[in-house]
Formats: structure tokens, C-alpha cells, sequence
């Protein structure tokens, strides 16, 4: 199996819904994808037809990924191919910048990881087939990243190698990127034969290709991940919308389907008290007045931020001067533990990691069986802008879940509405279990 089949398997099986591939040349590999694609080669010359809508960028990978590339893409990127230079620290920054804009569920494959000679293995090229050092890619995912699944496969002449389990806001082989480029120049992940490479690369055999790709296939479809339901539909043009969206005249950057959400889950759960996080402009915290009132819900709602908005008092909401990272003081001083049960908490304050995980592990403490806590605006990784946050939100639920699995549990009957995390909060109307 040589590699024009072996991804034409992969498209066939992961059917991509985005396919991003660096150094797309002659466009043989690239005419194998039919969903919307980005090709990015400085001297790209397709000669063959395309059947995908297809953008083409004649610059260098590291030129591209200066652009916004979520927002080329039109959300992350769900399948990437590296074949761009071959020499190993140029083949690390595309996968960084790959990973860093693809989704936990995404896919990147990455080529020429397999010399059967090691004359083909060199930096520099002299035979008519070169994979260059890329297979020190390999090695050092698997010593950097071990979280990462790192499959390799032996695809005649050159290898193949397929990376799941993706992280997009990890930033540990960007911060150790510039040691690494100095160990691969200094020659220490230099390997002098091309059996040594192999027993380095490890590769299972291509006849194993489909049956893993078809478990890596369910593997995505039935994972939770993080990425919304609204990925498909134009979400730019929506959030420039929920931006804009103001209530009573009011700011209130609440995302239509959120509200809907929102209103079931306050007619079901019937909450006596609601802690808003994050009140900004305040029209949000009026809005959970109103939706309250509509149903007859007696609710007491409390609305913290750092600086409270400067609204004449309102009834039935009160604002609060506190920090969402450090709320037991707040609790204290007005007495908020003393406020009626069931409570609803709505985190929607710095969306940092830290801050995110500072309210989940307050409220594991303080929050009763059965109640509720949403964590808004997981979406920012679809935006492209997780990293600002340190993987914000999403970061924070998934590693929370993780450490404390008895503490809360995903209700996929609000997340799933309307379709998978077809909300601004994937994964996160969580309750308390």
C-alpha cells in the first residue's frame, strides 16, 4: 500500500468534515479529500482536478499559520496531513501549529516517518526517494507528548504515521520547542541505520490499517468531545450576533440557542437561587429575572464580578463586587450560603483555566445532589481564542472530570438539545451527582 491509498482509506473511514495539508505539490494527495480543504506549498502546481471546494496558499507553512487559520477553516481543523520540509523541526512547528488549531477529536497524519534506506534519510537531499529526519518526529512525540496517540504504519518506501488523543491548548512541545530544535541540529536523535529507525518507528503492518481507523472512527463519533454542534453552521457571523444581542436595551451576549436552553432548564429544575458569575453589563443577570418571572419561579438571583455594572438597584437581582477565583469570602460576608435551595450557578467570569477550575472546585464543595452548574463558553476553542485562555473552560471540565469523575456529571439532555453540544457550552451544564 503506498500512501496516495493509505489516505485515500483514512478520508474514506474518518470522512473529515475539514482537511488541512501542508505541502500539497502536485495536488495528488490533496484531490483525495471531499470536504473543504486548505492545500499551503509555496510552489504548489495542481495538476490534477480538485474535488473538494479547495484554497490554496503559495507561502511557507509558517507564513500560513500566522493567519487565523479556525477562521479560514471555518471552525477547527478535523484532518491534517504534514508533508511540507523534510527536516524535523520544521515538520514539529506544522504539527504544533496543526494541533494547535484542530479540535480533541481531530486527526493529523504525518508522512515520510519510515526510510527503508538510510541514504533517503539525511537533511539534505541526494537520492531520487528522501524522507528526510522526519522520522525523529516519532520519537519525539512519543517522549514529549506521551498523552497522544502515536500510531505508525509501513506504507511502501516511507512510512505513515497517524496522531489522535489531540490536546490543542497544550503548550508543552511549544514552550520546549526551541531545546528540541537545538538536540535535533546537535544530532541527538540522530540514528545510523535504517533498521534502527524501525525498531524506533515501530510500524504495524498496513494490514491493520483499516480495523484501527474504524475504531479511531468510533472512537470519535461516541466521545463526548468539546467541539459544538455549531462548528457547522456559520459560527463567526453567529457569535458577531450573540455580541451584539442586548436585552431591555441592555448588553446581554447571550447566544440565542443558550436562552433556549436555559428556559427548559430553569422550568425543569425550578432553581430558588442563581449565582450569575461574570455579570458584565448586567443584562444577562435581568434576563434570568424575567425568565424566572415568566414561570412563576420565586428565584433570588445574585450577579458577582469584579466590577459590578453600574445599574440602578433592580429587583429580585443583586449585585455583587467579588472574585469568581476566590468566592468564600463573598459566600461569608452576605451570608449567600444561607440562600434557599435548589441553586443554579452560571459560570461566565474570566473563562480562564485557573478561574474555571477555582468556581468547579468551590462549588464541588458547596453545591447539593441534583444541582446544577454551567460552564459557559467552551466555544472560545472553536473561536480559535482557547490558548488566551489557557484552554479555558473545556481545559477545565475535562481535567476537573478527570480528577474528581464522582463530582458532576455531563447532562447531555441540555447539552444535546439540539443536536451534539449544539450549544456555547459543550459539555457544560453540569450537575452535581
Amino acid at each position: 500500500m503506498d500512501y496516495i491509498e493509505a489516505l485515500s482509506v483514512i478520508h474514506g473511514i474518518l470522512r473529515p468534515r475539514s482537511y488541512l495539508e501542508i505541502g500539497c505539490r502536485f495536488g495528488h494527495s490533496l484531490a483525495l479529500s471531499a470536504a473543504p480543504s486548505i492545500g499551503v506549498d509555496p510552489d504548489y502546481e495542481i495538476r490534477v482536478p480538485l474535488k473538494a471546494p479547495t484554497r490554496l496558499f503559495a507561502e511557507t507553512s509558517d507564513e500560513f499559520f500566522r493567519r487565523d487559520v479556525v477562521s479560514l477553516m471555518g471552525g477547527p481543523v478535523d484532518l491534517a496531513f504534514i508533508d511540507g520540509m523534510h527536516s524535523a523541526e520544521f515538520a514539529l512547528r506544522d504539527f504544533i501549529n496543526c494541533e494547535r488549531t484542530s479540535h480533541a477529536q481531530g486527526v493529523i497524519v504525518i508522512d515520510d516517518v519510515l526510510p527503508r534506506d538510510i541514504a533517503h534519510a539525511k537533511r539534505e537531499r541526494d537520492t531520487q526517494i528522501w524522507t528526510g529526519d522526519i522520522y525523529k518526529l516519532v520519537m519525539i512525540l512519543r517522549k514529549f507528548r506521551p498523552d497522544l496517540v502515536v500510531e505508525t504504519y509501513d506504507i511502501e518506501m516511507k512510512g505513515l504515521c497517524i496522531v489522535s488523543g489531540l490536546r490543542p491548548s497544550d503548550t508543552t512541545l511549544a514552550e520546549a520547542y526551541g531545546d528540541i530544535e537545538a538536540a535535533i541540529l546537535a544530532g541527538d536523535y540522530q540514528l545510523e541505520t535504517a533498521e534502527e529507525i524501525a525498531r524506533s518507528v515501530a510500524p504495524r503492518s498496513t494490514a491493520f490499517l483499516e480495523t484501527d481507523l474504524e475504531r479511531l472512527s468510533e472512537r470519535r463519533r461516541s466521545k463526548r468531545g468539546y467541539e459544538t454542534g455549531l462548528t457547522r453552521a456559520d459560527l463567526f457571523s453567529y457569535q458577531a450576533g450573540t455580541m451584539n444581542y442586548r436585552y431591555r436595551n441592555i448588553p446581554c451576549l447571550k447566544s440565542p440557542i443558550d436562552i433556549a436552553i436555559y428556559l427548559r432548564l430553569l422550568g425543569e429544575q425550578q432553581p430558588a437561587s442563581i449565582f450569575e458569575l461574570g455579570s458584565k453589563h448586567g443584562g444577562s443577570a435581568l434576563l434570568f429575572r424575567d425568565m424566572c418571572r415568566a414561570m412563576d419561579i420565586p428565584a433570588q438571583i445574585v450577579s458577582v464580578d469584579l466590577d459590578p455594572p453600574g445599574l440602578s438597584a433592580l429587583e429580585g437581582v443583586r449585585f455583587l463586587k467579588g472574585d469568581a477565583a476566590d468566592l468564600e469570602p463573598l459566600f461569608r460576608e452576605h451570608r449567600l450560603f444561607d440562600l434557599p435551595r435548589p441553586w443554579l450557578v452560571v459560570e461566565d467570569s474570566a473563562h480562564s483555566f485557573a478561574v474555571c477550575t477555582s468556581v468547579l472546585d468551590f462549588f464541588e464543595e458547596h453545591l447539593r445532589t441534583g444541582e446544577y452548574l454551567v460552564m459557559e463558553d467552551g466555544v472560545l476553542d472553536e473561536l480559535g481564542l482557547s490558548a488566551r485562555y489557557q484552554g479555558g473552560p473545556n481545559r477545565a471540565i475535562a481535567e476537573f472530570l478527570a480528577r474528581r469523575p464522582g463530582s458532576f456529571e455531563i447532562d447531555a439532555a441540555y447539552c444535546d438539545m439540539f443536536g451534539r453540544n449544539m450549544t456555547y457550552n459543550p459539555n457544560g451544564y453540569l450537575r452535581r451527582v
